[in-house]
C-alpha cells in the first residue's frame, strides 16, 4: 500500500515543536506509512506559494499545529486552513487539529473536528512532552488506518482534489514567507521502505535505510535510550552498554507491524520510564492493574477479531491483594492465560535481586511457559526485542 501524504500546517514560531512531532512520526515515515511534507522542504529558487498549494492539494492528511501564532497568521488562516477545510468537507483529506500551545479555539472553524492530544490538552502543558507526542502519534496512526480501510473498501483511489485557491496576496514581510531562506531536506532525512506499518501482510520492496543516517530517527533512539537510563537509575543501577540499547531500538523500529504490549502491575508508576521508552518506538503500551483486568483485555482483543491483539504481556510477580494463597499473581496470570488458550508471550519484570530467590523465580517462570524474567531495564528490553521482533 502506498504511503499517505501528510502536510504540516504550522506557524514558523512553532518550528521547534513541529520538529519534535516530526521526530515522533519518523517511525511511521520510515515504515512507509506516511510521506510527510512541510514548507522547509521547498527547494531553493522554487515558487513557495505554488509548492505549498501543490502539496496541500495532494495531501491525504493535514495536521494543524494550533497555537496563538497559528491563529494569528493571515497566510495560514486565509489560505492553508481555508483550502484544507474545503478538502475535509469534500472527503478528499482528513484534517487533524493538534493543540501544541494553549489558545482559545472555541469559535475556530476547525473546532468541530476531533483533535489531539487526548482531551485537547496542549502538548506543552504535559509534564512529559514525549508522552504527549506519543499520544498524538497514536492518533495519527489511527487516522491512517481509517483512511486505508476506507480505500480498501472502496476499491478505488480517492477523488481528485479541487483546484487550490488563487495565488496568495503579496506578503508584507519577506521573512514571513513560508519558503524564505529554507534548505531542502536531504534524502537521508526521508523515510524509506515500502509497505505499511498497519498491514501485516504487506510486501516490502526494500529494507529501510540505517537509522544512523536519519536525524529524525536518531532523535527517537536518543529519547528511548534516555528513558531506559532513567529507569535503570530508578532501580539503583546504570546501563553498561548504551550502544546495545541503540541497536535494540533500531531492531524494534524496523518491525513494520504495529506492536501492542499489555503491562500488568498494581503500581504502574514504578514502570513509567520503561513504558515511556517503548512508547518512543511507537509500541502501544496498555496498562492494567490486576489479573482479571488483564484477562478481560486479552479476551476482548481476541473476540474483536481485529488487529488489536496483544503481542506481549509484561507482568510483575506479586500483586496486592492476591487472589490465591500460595500462588503469586504473576504466575497465576500466566497459568490462567495458558488455561484459556492464550499463547501470547509473557515476561516477568520484578524486583527480586537476591540471586538464589531470583533463580527460583526464573525456574518457576520457565516451567509455566514464560518467555523470561528481568529485574533490570536493559534485561527487559532484550526480552521485548525477542518477543516483538520475531513475529
Amino acid at each position: 500500500m502506498m504511503p499517505l501524504s501528510l502536510f504540516y500546517s504550522y506557524a514558523h514560531e512553532d518550528e521547534p515543536l513541529r520538529d519534535e512531532l516530526q521526530g515522533h512520526l519518523g517511525i511511521l515515515q520510515r515504515r512507509g506509512v506516511i510521506d510527510a511534507w512541510h514548507d522547509r522542504d521547498i527547494p531553493p529558487a522554487s515558487d513557495w506559494a505554488q509548492e505549498i498549494d501543490r502539496h496541500l492539494q495532494s495531501a491525504d492528511i493535514v495536521l494543524l499545529l494550533v497555537s496563538a501564532d497559528f491563529i494569528a497568521s493571515d497566510y495560514i488562516w486565509g489560505r492553508e486552513l481555508k483550502f484544507a477545510l474545503e478538502r475535509q468537507a469534500s472527503g478528499d483529506a482528513q484534517v487533524i487539529p493538534i493543540l501544541i500551545r494553549a489558545v482559545d479555539i472555541e469559535d475556530a472553524p476547525f473546532s468541530h473536528l476531533q483533535g489531539l492530544p487526548t482531551d485537547l490538552r496542549p502538548v506543552t502543558s504535559w509534564p512529559n512532552r514525549d508522552e504527549a507526542w506519543t499520544d498524538v502519534a497514536k492518533g495519527v496512526r489511527r487516522a491512517v488506518k481509517r483512511i486505508q480501510a476506507q480505500r480498501a473498501g472502496d476499491g478505488q483511489p480517492p477523488a481528485t482534489a479541487p483546484s487550490p485557491p488563487p495565488p496568495a496576496p503579496t506578503v508584507r514581510d519577506a521573512f514571513d514567507r513560508p519558503g524564505f531562506g529554507v534548505v531542502p531536506r536531504t534524502a537521508a532525512n526521508r523515510g524509506g521502505g515500502a509497505g505499511s506499518d498497519l498491514d501485516g501482510d504487506a510486501d516490502f520492496v526494500q529494507s529501510p535505510p540505517p537509522v544512523d543516517g536519519d536525524a529524525l530517527l536518531q532523535r527517537v533512539v536518543s529519547g528511548f535510550r534516555g528513558q531506559v537510563r532513567e529507569a535503570a537509575r530508578a532501580r539503583g543501577t546504570e546501563i553498561d552498554d548504551p550502544h546495545a540499547l541503540d541497536q535494540q531500538a533500531a531492531t524494534l523500529i524496523d518491525v513494520h507491524q504495529q506492536r501492542r504490549v499489555l503491562w500488568v502491575d498494581d503500581v504502574p508508576a514504578n514502570n513509567r520510564f520503561e513504558a515511556a521508552a517503548l512508547s518512543h518506538l511507537q509500541i502501544d503500551v496498555v496498562q492494567v492493574l490486576d489479573t482479571e483486568s488483564a484477562l478481560a483485555r486479552l479476551r476482548a482483543a481476541r473476540d474483536d477479531a481485529s488487529d488489536d491483539a496483544f503481542d506481549l504481556v509484561i507482568s510483575d510477580w506479586s500483586r496486592v491483594p492476591s487472589a490465591a494463597s500460595g500462588e503469586a499473581e504473576g504466575p497465576r496470570l500466566l497459568r490462567r492465560m495458558r488455561d484459556e488458550g492464550f499463547t501470547t508471550p509473557l515476561v516477568f519484570y520484578h524486583g527480586e535481586f537476591q540471586p538464589t530467590r531470583r533463580a527460583r523465580r526464573r525456574e518457576e517462570a520457565a516451567r509455566g511457559g514464560a518467555l523470561g524474567e528481568a529485574v533490570q531495564p536493559d534485561e527487559l528490553v532484550q526480552l521485548v526485542v525477542r518477543a516483538l521482533a520475531s513475529g
